[in-house]
């Protein structure tokens, strides 16, 4: 696997959260320590590239890939969705290595079956790879440098939230061959395509997913936040999309920061309470500019509270409820 690190920073790197298949288990994350700085590592690898093309045949950005690796010997798989991710937590050096996080799943057999059948095609794709995808991932990485060297993506991101980020170290894995949605916590790691692969989009979005979640900031346990779960229940959502619309909140929020402008396409989000949520703290972000007391949890769910049970919140104003 390729490593590339942000200059000045320090690289961390840590074993797959795994016990099976002759994995050992990783230690626990370091935390983020207050005052310190989150250490990023920014990453490539041939071998997640080459999984996703194995298993789901994904060759949307590289059509070419099909006649100079072609694998009709070789069936697509449904499952295996997350293992490319797990390369990166890995750190996997060899097609070897593969089998041991493949056996880690519980559809162990049929990937492993695949990656058997797959691997006398490995030298065609990776020299492929190192052609023609790696350019490309490379020249993400590059600009995911110059983006942290225009201010430190992870303080801006903890300043607009107002939360901590909880790891002392992060991950941003680019995957030219993905869609690789998501991030995996241990080690923490956030995966981007080269499609709009912007490093505040990637970290506004994902970054703060870690922030809300239960080793983060657990914004469920947080004041009227069962209440505002209910109300947008009853309009048909659910908790998730109280996180999600925060999260696509901040994702656009730190881009703006970087004098970028966002791209968001919300039309698959249309007449739903997502993003009539996400509307409504647009509309209201100068009222949490204000309110210093306040992180963008409890903002969400103030807003909720207001959107979908038409009640004034006292989050709202800065004081917040006892």
């Amino acid at each position: 696997m390729q490593g590339v690190s942000v200059h000045g920073f320090r690289v961390v790197l840590f074993s797959l959260a795994l016990s099976i298949g002759g994995l050992a288990q990783a230690a626990q994350p370091a935390v983020h320590a207050s005052g310190s700085k989150v250490t990023l590592d920014f990453v490539a690898s041939p071998y997640a590239d080459f999984l996703f093309y194995l298993l789901h045949r994904d060759i949307t950005a590289f059509p070419q890939l099909k006649s100079a690796a072609p694998l009709q010997d070789v069936a697509p798989l449904t499952s295996g969705a997350l293992l490319p991710g797990y390369v990166f937590a890995s750190n996997a050096k060899s097609y070897n290595d593969l089998y041991r996080v493949a056996y880690s799943y519980e559809n162990s057999a049929a990937l492993v079956r695949a990656l058997k059948q797959g691997q006398s095609h490995y030298a065609a794709f990776e020299t492929f790879w190192r052609n023609q995808i790696s350019p490309k991932e490379q020249a993400t990485i590059d600009a995911w440098r110059a983006q942290q060297a225009q201010g430190d993506v992870m303080e801006r991101l903890e300043k607009l939230a107002r939360m901590p980020f909880p790891y002392g170290s992060l991950r941003v894995a680019v995957i030219g061959l993905g869609p690789l949605g998501h991030s995996i916590q241990n080690p923490p790691t956030l995966f981007a395509t080269l499609d709009g692969a912007s490093l505040p989009s990637v970290v506004g979005y994902e970054g703060t997913r870690m922030m809300l979640d239960a080793k983060g900031g657990n914004w469920r346990q947080g004041a009227n936040a069962a209440r505002a779960i209910r109300l947008v229940t009853a309009h048909g959502g659910s908790d998730y999309d109280l996180e999600e619309a925060v999260c696509l909140l901040m994702q656009t929020k730190l881009t703006q920061a970087y004098g970028a402008r966002p791209s968001r396409d919300d039309s698959a989000l249309a007449n739903t309470p997502r993003l009539e949520l996400l509307r409504a703290m647009e509309r209201d972000w100068a009222q949490y500019e204000g309110a210093s007391s306040l992180n963008v949890a409890d903002f969400a769910v103030g807003e909720a509270i207001k959107t979908f049970g038409g009640e004034p919140v006292a989050e709202l104003n800065g004081v917040r409820p006892k």
